[in-house]
């Protein structure tokens, strides 16, 4: 069955929001992408669609390294608090109005990246989908990458 990549609009999310998306349908090849009310989306509930993945915008991210320490990672209510310790020097707003995402693959000793967003922005975006019948199953940074060009 298909995968749909909802895109996350700056604004955030309404009831009435417009969202562009793609339509996979075996999550690699692009089969379809377009924009449509959020009533107007491919779901699950049309038997069109197994998996919905948010895509949030590189705008809407900072990345972060950070190297940490033995244990952080394997106590995951331990984590949040490391992470604002990391951190803190480096960000902006209050770290209470901040949702982190660790990447899923850290290498033991070895630095991991952290993407950082706006709390009550994601959480309103999602109750807006799920109020529309449609459960994320993942969410997924855009990631944007820079081509320098080497001396040759």
């Amino acid at each position: 069955m298909a995968t749909l990549i909802l895109t996350l609009p700056r604004t955030g999310l309404q009831a009435g929001s417009v969202v562009d998306y793609v339509l996979s349908p075996d999550g690699v090849a692009v089969g379809a992408a377009s924009s449509a009310p959020l009533a107007l989306l491919p779901s699950a509930s049309t038997g069109r669609v197994t998996e919905t993945l948010l895509l949030v915008g590189a705008a809407q991210l900072s990345w972060h390294r950070v190297q940490l320490p033995k244990g952080a990672a394997s106590n995951s209510a331990r984590l949040r608090a490391v992470l604002v310790g990391l951190l803190e020097d480096q960000l902006l707003d209050d770290p209470a109005t901040l949702h982190f995402a660790q990447a899923p693959v850290a290498a033991k000793d070895a630095g991991t990246w952290v993407a950082v967003c706006d709390k009550a922005w994601l959480h309103s975006s999602l109750q807006t989908l799920e109020a529309a019948g449609i459960t994320v199953a993942r969410i997924v940074p855009e990631i944007k990458f820079t081509l320098v060009d080497l001396p040759e």
